[in-house]
């Protein structure tokens, strides 16, 4: 009897250490939406910007974005709370006679980020993984054919620093791109459609605002990789070169 019980006690001190093992960090790679790299894994998603500042382009405004698999937000992707930190700077304009483009650059401050445990960056699906903004860029180009503005497109880029949830796990940073958000509509003309994601408050990052505009984000491209320090700025020329 004796016997049998020291094999199951060490049967059990070898399997332990296997069991209380922390779950895997987020995965180094690069990570794209279908239709930006065929196969691509990352879903597409909406926005809504709410005008805290009281128009578009003002002050405290603030970004929340989701995934949407054709049915459900937020299942894989989420990013919210990054609020316009200052005004809009004039890149160019091309406009003559009413026709042409006028592309502005917009700096935001703060926000959230998560990113489910079943997503392609996770390699043992068993945490969530979350973290805190470190950059928010958006570079607008406003379309106008015989003075109206008939459509804004943006390339938006990001970088956050993922939480270190637990002890044994490196820092992870996360740089990501979309270069495609597109303005479906705004309050000016209708409702927030309930297939989008909410209007947020700048201050508490909950829903609240009545006023803003919506519309699609697609052509994803995220990359995860180690860092030791807080994301410092960079190029996404850069960032594609040294993950290529």
């Amino acid at each position: 009897m004796m016997r049998w019980l020291l094999v199951l006690l060490t049967a059990f001190a070898v399997t332990l250490p296997a069991w209380a093992a922390d779950p895997l960090p987020p995965l180094n790679g690069i990570y794209n939406s279908a239709d930006q790299v065929p196969g691509g894994l990352v879903l597409t998603g909406r926005f809504s910007e709410a005008w805290n500042g009281g128009a578009e382009g003002a002050l405290t405004n603030t970004v929340h974005a989701e995934s949407f698999d054709g049915a459900n937000l937020g299942t894989q992707w989420r990013v919210w709370c990054p609020a316009i930190a200052a005004p809009p700077v004039l890149q160019s304009n091309t406009v003559v006679n009413g026709t042409g483009d006028i592309v502005y650059s917009t700096t935001y401050t703060g926000g959230y980020f998560w990113f489910s445990q079943n997503g392609p960056w996770s390699g043992d699906n068993l945490v969530d993984f979350t973290g805190t903004v470190q950059s928010f860029v958006v570079v607008s180009t406003h379309m106008y054919v015989g003075g109206t503005r008939i459509g804004v497109r943006s390339n938006i880029t990001m970088q956050g620093l993922f939480d270190q949830q637990y002890p044994s796990w490196s820092t992870p940073c996360m740089d990501y791109s979309i270069q495609n958000g597109s303005i479906q509509g705004s309050t000016a003309l209708a409702g927030l459609p309930a297939d989008y994601p909410v209007f947020l408050d700048d201050q508490t990052c909950n829903p609240g605002p009545t006023a803003g505009a919506w519309g699609t984000v697609t052509q994803i491209t995220i990359v995860i990789h180690d860092c030791v320090v807080p994301v410092e700025p960079t190029t996404w020329g850069r960032i594609k070169a040294t993950f290529r």
